[in-house]
């Protein structure tokens, strides 16, 4: 329950942008299939993970930012540092989990998109745990000032490097198709944990450190 109220916050924080971002996760793979229609609408849902997932993270590190003392106050309640960390990492999959369900009725109700896939889903979780894996220990251990530039990066460049790298005709992953498709998948979501857990147990340990007076 007390871990539920630390990701009710982060949605309070970012309320203002929640429509924008359901908006936004609609309209980007219907929009990346019609500028775009050689990817279908893979294009489309990786950008729109990236755009939505990201940004609402950056939003609640700025607000954080703006305010070190509600971080003050929150560790002075009983939840402890590494529950507010763990919520940090629940909310960015939440979000994740929100655009792939979206995704998935837009596939029902636009036959150009393709059908669901898993294993997109679990590529494109694989994709968003080492960023989160890598940017949130980061941030914690050099703070938001240094590392925001990170997110406008990601966000200025991913339309498109993402194409180009779709574009690499020097990929060859065929050598998947030897092994069982839920062998990979399973590889890919063990992969995508263990990262996700290295990094909260890093971030948890840079926090832990932070002088919040």
């Amino acid at each position: 329950m007390m871990l539920f109220n630390l990701i009710k916050k982060d949605i309070l924080i970012v309320k203002k942008y929640v429509l924008i971002m359901l908006v936004a996760a609609v309209l980007i793979p219907p929009f990346m299939l019609w500028r775009a229609p050689e990817y279908t609408g893979v294009l489309g849902f990786m950008l729109s993970v990236i755009f939505c997932v990201f940004m609402l993270l950056q939003y609640v590190s700025l607000k954080e930012y703006q305010f070190p003392k509600a971080a003050t106050l929150l560790c002075a309640t009983p939840f402890s540092r590494n529950m507010i960390v763990l919520s940090k990492y629940i909310f960015c999959i939440a979000n994740f989990v929100a655009c792939c369900i979206i995704y998935a009725i837009e596939t029902l109700v636009i036959p150009g998109l393709g059908t669901v896939d898993m294993t997109l889903f679990l590529l494109m979780f694989l994709v968003t745990s080492i960023f989160i894996g890598v940017y949130l220990p980061v941030q914690y251990k050099l703070g938001y000032e240094k590392t925001k530039f990170a997110f406008v990066v990601v966000i200025m460049a991913s339309p498109f490097i993402l194409p180009q790298l779709m574009k690499m005709e020097n990929v060859n992953l065929d050598f998947l198709s030897m092994f069982s498709p839920l062998l990979v998948c399973g590889s890919v979501l063990l992969f995508s944990c263990i990262v996700l857990i290295v990094s909260v147990i890093l971030s948890m340990k840079f926090y832990g450190e932070t002088d919040l007076a």
